[in-house]
């Protein structure tokens, strides 16, 4: 079965599900976990990545 490949809502890029891309919180003021890099937009969260 294929993994679904996530892209940016805003621009439509795919993202980087690298290290960065956990389920993990980092740093105690941002509480939204990190979907994936995009090569335009930097880290985003769920709410910016969406399924092919």
């Amino acid at each position: 079965m294929a993994e679904s490949i996530l892209r940016c809502r805003l621009c439509g890029s795919e993202l980087s599900t690298g290290l960065v891309a956990t389920d993990s919180r980092h740093g105690c003021l941002n509480a939204t976990p990190i979907a994936g890099t995009c090569p335009e937009h930097g880290p985003v969260g769920p709410h910016h990545a969406v399924e092919e």
